[in-house]
């Protein structure tokens, strides 16, 4: 008897401590914090949430979305105003005088990296020099555009001759060396015979017609004028009667008034 009751008792004795020990270990933890903090893994294959584009591949992807075409054409329009003014003025006016260098259009890039300015010039001879002229200046020019501040960054410029304006311009001086010789001017001759051509064609102008759509106006202006003119001589043929009679009224108020203080 005496064994088994002491076995009852050193079991008794030892869940009592287990318990109080587990306890105060779940009381420690909620008092000060774990200590140890548990390793999460996270497989990205099976991450299925959204995430964002990174800032290379958001400018890698050539996006043609409305918003991308709605930016680029406002920084188109941008783009051609500031550079047409700090080309027409500064030191960049200096350099490119007497050449006439003209800017067509600004076309930006879709990854808004580079940016082209079309140009064509007037004088078609000089079109090689232009050239050399401005390609050092796309630095200089891209320098001033940064410091007003129109983007984040300024793409890269590039001058590029716009062949629809070369084409043009090219085939307006053959036509013009066909019509006149290499000088490009017309001779005395011609300038005399041109002189009397037009004015043949002022001697010659036709009558104009006031009988447009089969009224005659010029006999309608006549009748309103003398309709015109009758009221108005009528006004002053009134306006001279009123006048003699205010005249003969006074004079009867006159006469009366001098009979009365001769009667008394």
């Amino acid at each position: 008897m005496m064994k088994i009751a002491s076995s009852r008792f050193f079991s008794a004795s030892s869940t009592l401590c287990g318990s109080s020990t587990k306890a105060a270990k779940v009381l420690n933890k909620l008092m000060n914090g774990s200590k140890t903090k548990k390793k999460r893994y996270y497989d990205e294959t099976n991450d299925r949430g959204p995430k964002l584009m990174q800032a290379k591949s958001l400018a890698n992807s050539n996006r043609q979305g409305k918003e991308s075409n709605r930016r680029i054409a406002v920084l188109n329009k941008l783009f051609m105003q500031n550079i047409t003014d700090l080309m027409a003025t500064g030191s960049f006016a200096s350099d490119l005088y007497g050449y006439g260098i003209q800017i067509s259009r600004v076309r930006v890039s879709p990854d808004f990296r580079e940016a082209s300015i079309y140009w064509f010039s007037t004088n078609l001879s000089k079109d090689v020099k232009i050239d050399g002229i401005l390609k050092p200046l796309s630095s200089r020019l891209r320098h001033e555009l940064s410091q007003l501040r129109l983007m984040g960054e300024v793409p890269q410029l590039t001058f590029v001759q716009d062949k629809r304006h070369y084409v043009e311009s090219l085939l307006n001086s053959l036509l013009r060396q066909a019509d006149y010789g290499e000088n490009g001017a017309p001779d005395e001759h011609e300038q005399q015979l041109d002189l009397q051509v037009r004015e043949d064609e002022r001697l010659c102008e036709p009558e104009m017609k006031h009988d447009i759509l089969g009224l005659d106006h010029a006999q309608i202006m006549h009748r309103i004028r003398q309709s015109v003119d009758k009221t108005n001589k009528a006004w002053k043929v009134h306006q001279e009667a009123q006048k003699k009679r205010n005249e003969a009224a006074a004079v009867l108020v006159r006469t009366s008034v001098q009979s009365n203080e001769s009667g008394k």
